[in-house]
């Protein structure tokens, strides 16, 4: 009896500790929550629904249960982060459930798929119009919204509106918030077939006589014409080449004949027919003139930069015939036609851009940016002049005054950008000394002097 007693005892005892055990493991395994916050330790176990947040300074973890307030906190969208009910990330090498890559390209419609008549029907009611949401800004939030269309077109109306008597700021509004939208190209169109050139553009650059609102249309009608075919013959239709080269040749003020030159550019780039008819007329000769007006450097170098754009045009067009298509010669005929060389050749370009310079002598070395603009337009018309510059010494001493001037430059410039670019601009004069002063002596050494100006 004794032996059975101890070892009905020992079982027991042996149930309660295997017991014991495994209610402390679960219960260190499995964190067990309150209505305070509890240090999560490392391995437990956390039941879904509860307020969680991370030290973030310890890592330490802790968890408490959702009280009311946090619970209408998460409906709201507003509650801290919490844990999922299995607690477990699912592993993304075995999230395969889904259909394969390769099968969802196979359900992709082709080229010719088409809805139905009510497929397409059950898809538009799901979406509101354009026309739909405006309504509904307007209502709840007092949104006006418009189109830039809109806009052009409200713009148009509010200047017809305007008593044009006086100066009226409301004009110069109208005209820069116009000049901001056509830079795009479908809004110039627009503005463009709503007469706006005729209408607005014209009368303020022909009969305005206040220079504010003159250089605000003058600004206006070179940003419709930037880059826009359309706007271009809209404007060489209704003349304003022509209105354009008197206000060129009569103006004194430097923003007005800034903005003209710009307007003019924007009519005649791209535009053969354009050039041929605007620069035949005297237009090129009332921008050569400008180089010996009083007038700043800056719109002297406008009128530089856009006649060598022209020539540049035409060499453009020239070397694409050597695979030409029935475009490329129909544009090389127009071209042609024009013959820019020629016309700045009879307009007297090289003696009159040879004096301009040599009246640049003290002022250019001033100005990189205007070196830059002298260096490349010399480089591309230097075979068109050779004869007229080679023979020039007073010339020369002004391209010798460049150089030292870009040289002394580089050797105290710091910035490496600003460093480089003054060693190209420098290099640039370089090769031009050789091709003006050089190519005849450099022909008969044998090419293999220095060449010094």
């Amino acid at each position: 009896i004794n032996k059975t007693m101890k070892r009905c005892f020992w079982v027991t005892v042996t149930l309660f500790l295997t017991l014991g055990i495994t209610f402390c493991t679960e219960t260190n395994d499995t964190f067990i929550p309150t209505r305070e916050w509890q240090t999560i330790k490392e391995g437990q176990k956390v039941p879904a629904g509860l307020h969680y947040r991370i030290n973030l300074e310890t890592g330490e973890k802790e968890a408490k249960i959702l009280e009311e307030e946090d619970d209408v906190a998460k409906q709201d969208g507003s509650a801290a982060l919490t844990v999922v009910e299995n607690d477990e990330i699912p592993n993304k090498e075995n999230a395969s459930d889904g259909p394969s890559i390769e099968d969802a390209l196979k359900n992709i419609p082709g080229d010719n798929f088409e809805y139905t008549p009510e497929q397409m029907k059950e898809i538009k009611s799901k979406f509101r119009t354009y026309e739909d949401i405006k309504h509904e800004l307007k209502d709840k939030l007092n949104l006006d919204i418009k189109t830039d269309a809109e806009v052009i077109t409200g713009l148009l109306k509010k200047y017809d509106e305007l008593k044009k008597d006086k100066v009226n700021p409301e004009v110069i509004k109208i005209l820069d918030e116009l000049e901001y939208l056509v830079h795009q190209i479908d809004n110039a169109n627009n503005f463009v077939n709503q007469n706006g050139i005729e209408k607005l553009i014209i009368p303020n650059i022909v009969n305005q006589t206040n220079s504010i609102i003159r250089t605000r249309a003058l600004l206006l009608l070179g940003a419709v014409m930037h880059n826009n075919p359309t706007a271009q013959i809209s404007a060489f239709e209704r003349n304003v080449g022509d209105h354009l080269t008197r206000l060129i040749a009569s103006t004194q003020l430097n923003d007005e004949l800034s903005a003209a030159i710009y307007a003019i550019g924007s009519l005649i780039r791209k535009f053969p027919l354009a050039q041929k008819e605007s620069l035949t007329k005297l237009g090129l000769s009332v921008l050569l003139d400008i180089w010996t007006r009083q007038v700043e450097l800056k719109v002297k170098m406008k009128v530089l930069v856009l006649i060598c754009d022209l020539v540049r045009e035409n060499h453009d067009v020239a070397s694409q015939q050597n695979e030409p298509t029935e475009r490329d010669d129909e544009k090389f005929r127009q071209y042609q036609r024009v013959q820019i060389e020629k016309l700045l050749q009879e307009y007297g370009f090289c003696s009159r851009f040879e004096q301009f310079l040599i009246s640049l002598k003290t002022d250019l070395p001033k100005c990189t940016d205007s070196m830059d603009k002298v260096i490349h337009s010399m480089q591309l018309t230097k075979d068109m002049c050779y004869d007229s510059w080679s023979e020039s010494a007073d010339l020369r001493h002004v391209l010798l005054v460049v150089k030292n001037r870009i040289t002394w430059l580089s050797g105290m410039e710091k910035d490496p950008e600003m460093f480089e670019f003054l060693i190209e601009l420098e290099e640039g004069f370089h090769r031009l000394q050789h091709d003006l002063y050089n190519r005849k002596e450099y022909k008969e050494s044998g090419g293999g002097q220095r060449d010094e100006l």
